[in-house]
């Protein structure tokens, strides 16, 4: 199907003003990182390398931020300089109707929201990824990393499932301390290893020192002393150093993993079911800012693309205003979560609507 003239235009207009909002706005959170970076290498002398290396992983994330901004920032200024220029008058004039200029800008603004997604899930995900390797590859190596305390964790094993706990870990012996392994199967201890300490060498492989191993045979339990024993623990130095994924960073399918693992185990879902639901109205808000961003762009506005760029940094603001109490709200039960992330866009989108009407009049 070919696109009419008319589409043609606004699509290039608006298509215009894009790559100029994106830019803008990735731009400024760009700058904010570049100065995180700054005092990394100069507090704790990140080698430049290193720091350029986190910039470009980092790139990606921050566009697919600022794009529903960029859209906001692109209808408003591509359909104001038509405005300014008596385009959509003239448009009018000859019998088209408002709804009919808009409805382009908003499929627009529904293939921003679907690029968002795709993005994000693709590129995005993959250089979170990177950048948590990069960032936790020099952290492990600072001199003033910290110990880890009370480290838990659990992993598949030969016998079933394995439950590691160590009271701390020691980044820069590369020891655990007061190490207890603990072998189930089907939900029955099978084998228990207690240690002093586990000291990770070359080769991927953890000793254990001056420890017992106990197990459990036909009801009764049989202990064994050692003093230093080689064991197979499913988790690297680095492994324990790094955070745990913040789910700011997971995909759509990784959250939907922690969905179903935290209602299997009893654990409350939601701060996953939130980030889920937070994920796609960021990518949706794109539709509603072309949405709201026509009627705004229809008042003339002689002071040229400076008007534009602060209608849309209000409605940016009272956009933020809105989510900001409603995740809060949704933190402390008040919002259910799908609530809490859609209503931003509900209220923006029926503004945007209820301007569009009258623009229509």
């Amino acid at each position: 199907m070919r696109l009419s003239l008319l589409d043609r235009l606004l699509s290039t207009e608006v298509g215009i003003s894009f790559g100029f909002g994106l830019g803008f706005f990735s731009t400024l959170l760009v700058m904010n990182h570049v100065f995180y970076l700054a005092r990394l290498a100069i507090s704790q002398g990140m080698p430049f390398g290193v720091a350029l290396e986190l910039f470009v992983y980092k790139v990606p994330y921050l566009i697919a931020f600022s794009a529903p901004m960029g859209v906001l920032l692109a209808t408003v200024l591509g359909v104001g300089r038509m405005t300014d220029h008596n385009e959509i008058a003239a448009l009018r004039v000859c019998g088209t109707s408002l709804y009919r200029i808009a409805a382009p800008i908003v499929l627009l603004g529904c293939v921003a929201a679907l690029g968002i997604v795709v993005f994000t899930e693709g590129i995005v995900s993959l250089a979170n990824d990177r950048y948590r390797s990069v960032i936790n590859d020099f952290m492990t190596r600072a001199p003033e990393l910290q110990p880890v305390e009370n480290v838990f964790f659990q992993a598949p094993s030969a016998e079933g499932t394995a439950l590691y706990h160590a009271r701390r870990y020691d980044p820069r012996t590369r020891t655990l301390e007061s190490v207890t392994v603990i072998y189930l199967t089907g939900g029955e201890t099978l084998r228990v290893i207690q240690a002093h300490e586990a000291t990770y060498r070359a080769g991927g492989a953890w000793t254990f020192h001056d420890g017992e191993v106990y197990v459990v045979e036909q009801g009764r339990v049989v202990t064994t002393r050692f003093g230093a024993m080689d064991l197979n623990v499913p988790r690297s130095p680095r492994d324990l150093t790094l955070p745990p994924k913040p789910t700011s960073e997971m995909s759509l399918r990784e959250l939907a993993q922690e969905v179903v693992g935290a209602e299997r185990h009893g654990a409350d879902p939601r701060p996953f079911v939130l980030e889920i639901h937070n994920r796609l109205a960021g990518a949706a808000s794109s539709i509603v800012f072309a949405l709201i961003g026509v009627p705004l762009s229809l008042r003339p506005h002689r002071s040229g693309p400076s008007i534009g760029m602060g209608l849309s940094i209000l409605v940016l603001f009272a956009y933020y205003a809105i989510l900001i109490p409603s995740q809060l709200a949704s933190e402390g039960r008040v919002l259910a979560p799908a609530l809490a992330a859609w209503l931003p866009n509900g209220v923006v989108g029926a503004l945007g609507g209820v301007l569009l009407m009258r623009a229509t009049r």
